[in-house]
């Protein structure tokens, strides 16, 4: 009908314009144009087979190019001969549909037609989904820049699940998705495992497009990948639309928060409580006089006190935090929840004991704790750890280099031979500042003084043993002692003689202090304003010496002026006179700031991948590191990690 080009034509009119003002081409593209300058290295049919309408991106040549709008609308005028075709072409389609597959070249994921622009044209006005087409592949050149290794494994992934559409702006997305569909990149799926993905991504896509998924900065695949991560591939995929496009509203932040350019929001002082107008102070009177409801906090566990220093450093704030706040707060504790049906089931039981607050204390509760704030999008929900983006789940740690670095000193003011160990957990955030912390406060007392660093986390590895063979006698070991080898050295300590080992200092955590400021925050209301002010970023609490909640025990086996020595440094940073990483910091390969340079930010501390000029040693490589460390790093490294083995972690968690 010749009034359906009308309403086509002036679409395309429209679109046209609306190209022209924000500066874009207006008519579709010609692949031709697109290897005019890459080349490509040849050409393979892959034969007839139905594909997405939205994936058609422009045509195969110039020839009536100028004929459509980008969008492929039509813009001739309506008494053309093309305009009397196009008319007799959708009153065929709508009484006997279209029969001749088009033709098309598929150019790293987008088709370019050849022949059956008009059927494309007249499909896209209808709405039609999808169009028969005749594809061949278009090879592009070999190379090694970023799109083109993401395109290498797409052609594996398709061979084994021929699936158009699905776009990763990141290496390793593929095989993340091949792994959470219980498959890989090498074996062909099952037809129905194919249409079942095929069906949810499709679906997911059409959800993605209708909340503004354009204004992110991510692909459809990518938000698809976060999706999965949180529900679980069967629970995801087998969704009906409705559920898809719910689940989506729920994970919207996480998605925001992800394609944020400084994602993190580090909050690295506890927030006084608001002081404001007559009516707000009346309001906290209010809150102050009447009868308060106690707070119920779950405390999910990894492991348990018996296996794990870190749990009884935790469990130990969790009981002071009761006996500071008896009547105010409610506390239970759920050991051993490794597992993922172990951890869910224990936040559905606290879930129905009323509590709302979940407190989860190891980086490698994440997933799990993510996918409880999900679940559950009336609790709050902590994790402790640094430096990771999610919006639905705080995260807090404490600035442990602050107290590295006032080790570092007492070592280098105790060594009589200039060499101070230091054995490091897994190179995970916040671990290698702790490094370079140590070795500044060492290099500061003592600029000839060699820092030894070894690993906990590297498989058959005597670092014991080399530490003794350099004559290493001052040694930073563990931060908390192991339940299970209560004759294992930690902290720092002097390697005696006779080999026995003396206890210097070592860190102290006072995570009650930590948990009643957290307490205090929800019950002034602080907690929600930081939301508030900080939306669309996630929000980390890393606070240290100057919050109270940790701090550095000298032994009093330290001769007094050691121990003097230590206490003026605290002193000087408490004061914002002394910080680690302020003014002239060389790596190993060169200069990372030079004098007179401000404090690293927060976010370079926490990140950091370069160690001090002063340590002799290096960060370990993925096939050195135990299974335990591949589930940290996986989450939270700062090494490079292969795909495949993150993807498969990622899954089994």
């Amino acid at each position: 009908m010749i009034e359906d080009y009308r309403k086509a034509r002036k679409a395309g009119l429209r679109q046209v314009q609306r190209d022209v003002s924000a500066g874009r081409y207006p008519y579709p593209v010609a692949l031709s144009d697109i290897l005019k300058d890459r080349g490509y290295q040849g050409e393979v049919p892959l034969g007839v087979m139905e594909i997405d309408l939205s994936l058609i991106a422009g045509t195969r040549t110039h020839g009536r190019q100028n004929s459509f709008s980008g969008d492929f609308m039509p813009l001739l005028e309506e008494d053309s001969e093309f305009a009397a075709k196009w008319s007799a072409l959708i009153d065929s389609q709508r009484d006997v549909g279209l029969r001749e597959p088009i033709i098309v070249y598929e150019y790293l994921q987008r088709f370019y037609v050849q022949e059956g622009n008009k059927r494309v044209s007249v499909s896209r006005y209808i709405d039609a989904p999808t169009i028969t087409a005749n594809v061949t592949r278009v090879l592009p050149m070999p190379s090694d820049d970023k799109e083109s290794r993401i395109y290498q494994e797409f052609m594996r992934f398709y061979r084994v699940a021929p699936i158009y559409g699905i776009d990763f702006s990141e290496e390793g997305s593929f095989e993340r998705l091949a792994v959470f569909a219980g498959h890989d990149l090498d074996t062909p799926w099952p037809e129905d495992d194919v249409k079942t993905l095929r069906s949810a991504f499709g679906s997911f896509a059409a959800s993605f497009a209708q909340r503004g998924g354009d204004a992110l900065n991510m692909t459809a695949g990518d938000a698809f990948l976060v999706y999965l991560k949180l529900y679980g591939y069967e629970l995801a995929v087998c969704a009906s639309p409705v559920e898809i496009a719910d689940r989506l509203g729920r994970i919207w932040g996480e998605l925001q928060v992800k394609t944020s350019e400084e994602p993190i929001a580090y909050l690295e002082q506890p927030s006084a409580p608001e002081r404001g107008t007559i009516l707000s102070d009346l309001k906290g009177l209010y809150k102050k006089t009447r009868p308060l409801k106690p707070i119920d906090i779950a405390f999910i566990y990894e492991r348990n006190p018996e296996t794990s220093g870190w749990a009884v450093a935790h469990e130990q704030g969790r009981r002071e935090l009761e006996c500071s706040l008896g009547g105010v707060v409610n506390t239970s504790a759920y050991y051993d929840c490794a597992g993922d049906a172990t951890f869910d089931e224990a936040v559905d039981a606290a879930v129905r004991a009323g509590n709302t607050l979940i407190v989860t204390n190891v980086p490698t509760q994440m997933s799990q704790a993510l996918r409880a704030a999900v679940r559950y999008p009336q609790l709050k929900v902590l994790n402790c750890s640094v430096s990771l983006s999610h919006s639905a789940v705080r995260t807090f740690a404490t600035k442990t280099y602050e107290v590295k670095f006032l080790l570092g000193v007492l070592a280098a003011s105790l060594s009589d031979n200039h060499r101070v160990g230091y054995v490091a957990d897994s190179p995970v955030y916040g671990t290698v500042a702790g490094i370079n912390a140590f070795a500044v406060g060492v290099q500061m007392v003592d600029p000839h003084a060699t820092v030894y660093l070894k690993w906990y986390s590297a498989k058959d590895y005597d670092w014991r043993r080399e530490l003794s063979e350099t004559d290493v006698r001052i040694v930073c070991a563990r931060d908390v002692p192991n339940p299970r080898r209560a004759d294992e050295a930690w902290g720092l300590y002097m390697v005696e003689h006779d080999g026995t080992r003396t206890r210097l200092a070592e860190p102290v955590w006072r995570w009650g202090r930590f948990y009643e400021r957290i307490v205090q925050s929800i019950r002034d209301d602080s907690w929600r304003r930081e939301g508030d002010e900080l939306r669309n970023k996630a929000l980390n609490y890393w606070w240290g010496l100057s919050s109270g909640v940790m701090d550095v025990r000298v032994s009093d086996v330290v001769p007094a002026r050691q121990r003097n020595l230590v206490e003026v440094f605290k002193q000087s940073m408490l004061a914002g006179q002394t910080h680690p990483f302020s003014d002239e910091l060389v790596s190993q390969s060169g200069l990372v700031q030079p004098q007179g340079a401000p404090r690293l930010s927060s976010n370079d501390i926490a990140r950091m991948a370069w160690l001090n000029q002063n340590v002799v040693g290096r960060l370990p490589e993925e096939r050195e590191l135990s299974e335990r460390a591949l589930d940290e790093v996986s989450v939270s490294g700062v090494i490079p990690i292969d795909p495949l083995v993150a993807a498969q972690r990622e899954a089994k968690r």
